[in-house]
């Protein structure tokens, strides 16, 4: 990375993170004007610190985001759009979803509760993707957006998408049980006694909950995976990192008040569950580079 490069993430990040912060407080303005009644605050939080700690997440969410948005083989409108769907999908979307089964705080507490915590993300998910978008573009000029996407669905049939889609679906759910029973013993106290608002699904309701999340997450990731370019294992590594960062968002990052072992904990998982996911979808749906598949064919050739 140039050095150039490197100093602009001084200012470029506290400037997303404060027009994040902004966009927040315009959005509850609105949603308030619309006539919904603002959730309460989780018990024995600060709104003073929840804000602190909201503009911190969110220029950590724009510092992972720059890899993606610089790699997009896209024009700064696409690469928005891309950006945007992949923030609230899994940072919000996905979050509220799975906070609806895990928690009893008022911010999911009701239908109207919970549609209101998903509206309020809408607009810093947004302007957030934006403004990466805008500060972090490609070094090189991008190709035009349909031949990526042609270059995407090129050599594969039918078959071939289906089986690739199936495994992406049953995959998250593998790798978020995987190493969710890995932490259970290790916060799953915090959980049975109902600790910071805390409570246990079954595994009726967990099962079809990661389903259901899957499908999301594989619609918010294919967009990235169609307009990429470069490896897959740059591939890998940022959108590893993204899916990290933002499911980790409001569950480790902001959550402030949850206790230091069960953030520590659910965020390896977190990071862990990342990587992964993020690797199957690299292995499952990006084109193999022209020299490998040269290399590999060649191999094939001589044995």
């Amino acid at each position: 990375m140039k050095t150039k490069l490197i100093l602009s993430y001084f200012w470029k990040l506290p400037l997303c993170g404060l027009v994040y912060f902004i966009a927040m407080a315009v959005s509850g303005g609105l949603l308030d004007r619309l006539g919904f009644e603002t959730p309460a605050l989780p018990k024995g939080t600060d709104p003073g610190a929840i804000a602190l700690w909201f503009v911190a997440g969110s220029m950590l969410l724009a510092f992972v985001l720059s890899f993606v948005a610089g790699r997009l083989r896209a024009n700064w409108l696409m690469r928005w759009l891309i950006l945007a769907e992949l923030v609230w999908t899994f940072a919000a979307l996905g979050m509220v979803i799975e906070s609806v089964f895990f928690m009893n705080t008022d911010a999911v507490a009701s239908i109207i509760n919970a549609v209101y915590t998903l509206l309020s993300f809408l607009l810093p998910s947004l302007i957030l993707a934006l403004m990466t978008a805008l500060l972090f573009p490609p070094e090189q000029p991008s190709k035009p957006c349909l031949q990526s996407l042609k270059g995407f669905f090129a050599g594969r049939s039918l078959l071939d998408w289906a089986w690739r889609l199936l495994l992406a679906v049953a995959a998250y759910p593998m790798v978020y049980f995987a190493f969710g029973l890995l932490v259970k013993p290790l916060v799953g106290e915090y959980y049975t006694q109902g600790m910071v608002e805390l409570i246990l699904p079954t595994w009726g309701q967990l099962i079809p909950l990661q389903l259901a999340r899957s499908l999301l997450f594989l619609t918010a990731s294919l967009p990235v995976i169609a307009w990429w370019r470069g490896s897959r294992r740059s591939l890998w590594v940022a959108l590893g990192m993204a899916v990290f960062v933002l499911t980790a968002f409001m569950a480790v990052i902001t959550s402030y008040w949850f206790p230091w072992q069960m953030r520590l904990f659910h965020g390896l998982e977190l990071l862990a569950d990342g990587l992964v996911y993020a690797g199957v979808l690299a292995v499952l749906f990006r084109p193999m580079p022209a020299a490998s598949q040269v290399r590999m064919r060649l191999a094939q050739l001589e044995v």
